[in-house]
């Protein structure tokens, strides 16, 4: 039987919040009953419709959409926690993407498809307008090479800096050719007289020698994830001669365990993750359980070890408030905290963990903080005189009024609080409220949401 503390930080990591449902339906078994559960995300998990105009106001009905479904709409948010992960590392940017469709269109590729196999994975989201536009591949013709894609493919997706040589970005290249778009119907075109469709050499491997030339660029991905061979050219000497399948599994493997669990990755799980990988051929179920399923996993390093990023706050806020995403989230605020939906600062995405820690972007999550006080408190002050909150409401009367003139009240109105935002707070932080909550005039303990929401476990998992 799995220790409740391991499933709450389970679900934290996988599900953004550890619901006291979810607990409760979990805790009676062991971590791996609770991982097979957590991975069993439905196979259809919706698409947003959009009902504005104008595409700007289109991308943010996108985002609000993906925030309802990380907080509320999702039955296994580990789905949604995926599917941004994908959004991260295969990136493209709305900005220049220039389509809410087009940006649609990949983010519900990584919801459907981000818990299945990277190889079907990335071959999908390579010829998408979205990843054509973003790194110029709809650009590149044969007369006229455009090595953005050919050298992401390799450096930045799926093998890492210094795994290939400048012959193998060429090959690439070369083999992505002729795959371009429809600026004025954003439809993806194949333009076989842009291909060059002359046989390469790509990490000790011939590619575009006959067939469909339309799949010469996808042999690319086969090759990197199959029969290919780090060259002796490469700068990352420790690789050379290494097949680049055991390279690909141990680079995505350390990104999973960046986003997951934030600290150093251990030798022992990446070579688990890795093994596991190639033995499933790429299939990402089986790769994630065996790391949620180490011991490492739940070392205290990890369980105090990720500051949690823009996107996670505001969806442990949203469950802690039960506001929608819609005309709540402060949009403004998070390119100052560091990430925004939709918009990656590059083409390497968002880091993680200390990446979000600094004065300015500390200074926009306390802004969050109120932005999300302020909209909760509205029944309080100008409706019908309660706090609706993610579990429950409390109403003015209560605390202003019962708990003041109860022995114990000061403790009591603070744990209620907790129960209806959904959050275990450290002794510490608990502490602090009921300091406060002791100490403040009646009228003034409403600020305890406020205090809530600054507190250290709404910015650490």
């Amino acid at each position: 039987m799995a220790v409740q503390a391991d499933i709450e930080h389970l679900l934290r990591r996988t599900e953004f919040v550890a619901r006291p449902a979810r607990v409760d339906a979990l805790k009676d078994g062991t971590i791996s009953a609770a991982i097979d559960d957590i991975l069993a995300a439905p196979a259809n998990p919706g698409s947003v419709t959009f009902t504005a105009d104008s595409n700007w106001e289109r991308g943010m009905e996108l985002t609000y959409f993906w925030f309802d479904r990380m907080a509320f709409d999702s039955t296994r948010p580990l789905q949604e926690k995926m599917s941004f992960f994908w959004h991260g590392l295969l990136c493209s940017e709305f900005g220049k993407v220039g389509a809410a469709t087009l940006m649609r269109e990949q983010i519900d590729t990584f919801r459907v498809d981000g818990l299945g196999n990277l190889r079907a994975l990335v071959k999908k989201i390579s010829t998408q307008v979205a990843m054509l536009r973003y790194l110029d591949n709809n650009q590149n013709r044969s007369s006229s090479p455009n090595q953005n894609f050919g050298r992401e493919l390799m450096e930045l997706f799926l093998l890492g800096v210094g795994n290939y040589t400048e012959a193998d970005v060429e090959a690439s290249t070369a083999a992505w050719t002729g795959h371009t778009d429809d600026w004025e119907t954003d439809a993806y075109v194949w333009n076989p007289g842009w291909h060059d469709a002359n046989p390469k050499t790509l990490l000790g491997q011939t590619i575009n020698n006959g067939g469909d030339p339309a799949q010469h660029g996808y042999e690319t991905i086969e090759v990197i994830l199959g029969n290919g061979i780090v060259p002796e050219g490469a700068t990352n000497v420790a690789n050379r001669g290494r097949q680049t399948r055991l390279v690909a599994a141990e680079f995505i493997s350390r990104k999973l365990w960046a986003f997951f669990a934030g600290t150093s990755p251990p030798a022992t799980v990446i070579s688990a993750m890795r093994d596991i990988a190639i033995a499933n051929d790429f299939s990402i179920k089986p790769w994630l359980k065996v790391m949620l399923a180490s011991t490492e996993f739940y070392q205290t390093d990890v369980k105090q070890g990720l500051v949690r990023s823009p996107v996670d706050m505001i969806v442990t806020m949203l469950v802690a408030t039960g506001l929608r995403a819609t005309d709540n989230v402060p949009i403004w605020l998070m390119k100052g905290m560091g990430q925004q939906p939709l918009f990656p600062p590059n083409v390497s995405g968002w880091k993680h963990n200390g990446y979000f820690v600094n004065a300015s972007a500390m200074a926009q999550r306390a802004s969050c903080a109120q932005s999300f006080g302020r909209r909760t408190m509205r029944g309080y002050w100008n409706g019908d005189g309660l706090i609706h909150l993610g579990g429950g409401t409390i109403s003015k009367a209560e605390i202003e009024g019962t708990y003041a003139a109860l022995p114990n009240g000061p403790a009591q109105l603070v744990d209620r609080i907790l129960s209806l935002m959904q959050v275990t707070l450290s002794p510490s932080s608990r502490q602090a409220l009921l300091t406060f909550s002791k100490n403040a005039q009646r009228w003034e303990r409403n600020q305890l949401i406020l205090l809530t929401l600054l507190a250290p476990e709404f910015h650490v998992a």
